[in-house]
């Protein structure tokens, strides 16, 4: 257990100090298939894992190496569910049979800028621009125990930024926090409600700095929205082939999925990744 925390703390003092390369790697599951990728861990280090990772979180929220640790270690209770739900539809077998990655090396940016405006592609491409982000480097699954839970992981965080689009939602504290609320009520995934509470209580404390509640009164609205859109989307969003829906219409998908209802605060969805937290 103590090596493998020390390991941690290297590796995140490491990423601190050096900007770390984005994995383009088209094939992320070759990777994963390598001989010693795996981290074996216990349940104490993993419950170790979690409160240590969750904890430097919040008090480094840039940390994004912590949230690969948290990611993982935390979701073993419903890793279970989330593959279930890839195999029941055709869409999600074909995925764990396939695993494609998602990334700058698998999609052609330049494509789904020429495609109509409004369509998925074309709305997720604006966004990575306004928000100054990417779509590499998310694929990262050490202490996942087989290939499928390693894909699944894998997915789940490669198509975190796809719920902003859907939402509307842009990458700062407050962007990133309603759709964890999302992701949570839809995924059940722990990563999302240790994120959701560390978002609001950023929110809060930044709102009493402030000495006004904005962003705080904000948030009571978005959580409970983003609630009721997580728990009433249509199908299992683990298991969609979103590669194939990049021309369709924004507002079509977003009717498909059950999630047509609008935010009651509009949020400017271009923001600057500066420091922000559990993305």
């Amino acid at each position: 257990m103590r090596h493998t925390l020390r390991r941690l703390a290297a590796q995140g003092a490491k990423a601190a100090a050096v900007p770390r390369r984005a994995n383009v790697n088209p094939h992320a599951h070759a990777e994963h298939e390598m001989p010693g990728y795996h981290v074996p861990t216990s349940f104490g280090t993993r419950a170790l894992l979690t409160a240590g990772s969750a904890l430097g979180l919040l008090l480094t929220p840039s940390r994004g190496d912590l949230l690969t640790v948290l990611t993982q270690t935390s979701s073993m209770p419903v890793i279970a569910r989330l593959l279930e739900q890839m195999r029941s539809t055709h869409e999600g077998r074909r995925l764990l049979i396939t695993r494609p990655s998602l990334n700058s090396a698998t999609v052609d940016l330049d494509e789904l800028k020429s495609l109509p405006d409004g369509t998925f592609g074309r709305e997720w491409v604006s966004w990575l621009a306004a928000n100054h982000v990417g779509p590499d480097g998310r694929c990262d699954a050490h202490y996942m125990p087989n290939l499928e839970t390693r894909y699944v992981i894998q997915r789940y965080r490669e198509t975190h930024d796809f719920y902003h689009v859907l939402l509307g939602m842009p990458t700062s504290t407050l962007g990133e926090t309603v759709v964890k609320y999302f992701e949570l009520a839809h995924m059940h995934l722990p990563v999302a409600g240790l994120s959701a509470v560390g978002g609001s209580l950023r929110i809060l404390n930044d709102d009493l700095r402030r000495g006004s509640p904005v962003e705080t009164n904000q948030l009571s609205e978005l959580a409970q929205w983003a609630w009721r859109l997580g728990r009433n989307v249509r199908v299992p969003l683990i298991a969609l082939e979103w590669e194939r829906r990049m021309s369709q219409p924004l507002d079509e998908l977003r009717e498909e999925l059950g999630i047509s209802e609008p935010a009651p605060v509009v949020l400017d969805t271009a923001h600057p990744r500066v420091g922000t937290p559990w993305s």
